[in-house]
């Protein structure tokens, strides 16, 4: 990278930052769960809201506005999953809606296989289970180990993919882990799959906004991503890519006049089969619609190559900032080749969730713990900054030499912790 390319970058990061208001009170690392909105995505939503307003939501213009919105929305996320056609993109309402669409639409039945991880979010495990306990199909389920370099990955999957009692029908996987912030070999594995005969569908959850995707080039068959994470866009919206030549064997499972191909009102009816727009319902937010475009093209436009390595460095920074505290332990990957944003951390005796909300209410930081490792996860995107995550150091170094007060208020309010597994 030259000094002028170098240049441009920082200028690009100042500038997100200076267009993200929560930023001039809080140190935000928590894009994992949910990203913070840039004025021009509230802005560009605040317009659509304008418009239906002044001149109502079924009038040729705002109705025209709200086609070629949906239309753009089609391209914009078929750009950023790496070329996808807009016929091959289902406008969702979050990543486990997409999930959930490919899981239930797939008919899976006894005698079939079904393969995850151990180290998936509740949206990509649970579907699994229950497809289990509905329709009796068997589940393997990868042991992952954060510091597992990509060779040690796919060996463990392949493990998995030879030793499953019955056919391998459809891999579930997170592209990267929320849990342990680990970068998972897709395209090897959507290879070792492919030629046992099975599907490969990805939660990306962690990656849209925060690494390069190209389901061309990895060939992978479904992959479902959220508006408000790493993108930074509005809450309710998302994505679903199925490969077109996969759109007939996947069937809708909720069900509107998108569904049927024709139909009438005398019993005469045709089920819609080859249009991704079968998996959609009627009414959509529109004005979300435009925040998650405006959010997308922000991505695409700083280039989610620069985005993904400045995450990176900063995750470098973080691991040797934190490396020098004592009691703290670094849970997040180690290795350079299955390194992301999210930077994971336990304290020796100390409760992840209190550390979480010390963090939050003395330092100012935003964060998350993570249950299953008793660790804490910091989102490092693009306009975090090195002098944050010293704030974040400088805030758990208190914690460890003062303890945490017994009246620190939760970080997530109890009633939302059962859900709060992003």
């Amino acid at each position: 990278m030259t000094d002028g390319e170098a240049m441009d970058e920082h200028q690009r990061w100042l500038e997100w930052r200076e267009q993200t208001p929560v930023l001039r009170e809080y140190a935000y690392m928590n894009s994992g769960f949910a990203g913070p909105e840039r004025i021009a995505v509230h802005a560009a939503m605040r317009r659509r809201f304008d418009l239906a307003l002044l001149h109502g939501s079924t009038t040729r213009r705002a109705l025209d506005d709200r086609y070629e919105l949906a239309e753009r929305y089609r391209t914009v996320m078929g750009q950023l999953l790496g070329g996808a056609s807009p016929d091959e993109i289902s406008i969702t309402g979050n990543t486990s809606e997409g999930i959930n669409i490919v899981v239930n639409g797939l008919g899976l039945e006894s005698g079939q296989c079904v393969v995850t991880t151990g180290v998936e979010h509740g949206s990509g495990i649970v579907p699994a289970y229950y497809q289990r306990a509905r329709h009796g199909c068997e589940l393997a389920i990868v042991p992952i180990d954060a510091q597992d370099s990509l060779g040690t990955q796919l060996e463990s999957f392949v493990a998995a993919l030879d030793g499953a009692e019955c056919p391998i029908t459809l891999v579930i996987l997170s592209e990267i882990s929320y849990s342990t912030g680990q970068l998972l070999p897709l395209n090897a594995i959507v290879e070792e799959t492919h030629r046992r005969g099975g599907y490969v569908l990805v939660d990306g959850a962690q990656t849209a906004g925060h690494v390069p995707i190209d389901v061309r080039e990895s060939g992978v068959d479904f992959y479902a991503i959220p508006s408000h994470k790493w993108l930074c866009g509005p809450d309710g919206m998302g994505a679903l890519y199925v490969r077109e030549d996969l759109i007939p064997l996947v069937a809708p499972t909720k069900v509107s006049g998108r569904a049927a191909a024709e139909y009438d009102l005398e019993g005469g009816f045709e089920p819609e089969r080859e249009k991704i727009t079968k998996y959609e319902l009627t009414t959509t937010a529109t004005a979300l619609l435009a925040g998650t475009i405006e959010a997308a093209q922000w991505f695409l436009d700083s280039g989610p190559e620069a985005v993904f390595e400045r995450t990176r460095a900063l995750n470098r920074y973080a691991e040797q900032r934190f490396g020098r505290i004592e009691g703290v332990s670094v849970v997040s990957p180690h290795h350079d080749a299955t390194r992301t944003g999210l930077f994971c951390f336990s304290i020796e005796g100390l409760e992840a969730t209190d550390v979480n909300a010390f963090l939050q209410q003395e330092g100012r930081v935003v964060c998350r713990s993570v249950a299953q490792f008793n660790s804490v996860r910091l989102s490092l995107h693009a306009f975090n900054t090195e002098a944050e995550i010293d704030r974040a150091a400088e805030t758990v170094e208190r914690a460890v030499i003062e303890g945490i007060p017994d009246d620190v208020e939760p970080a997530i309010p109890p009633q939302l912790l059962a859900g709060a597994g992003a």
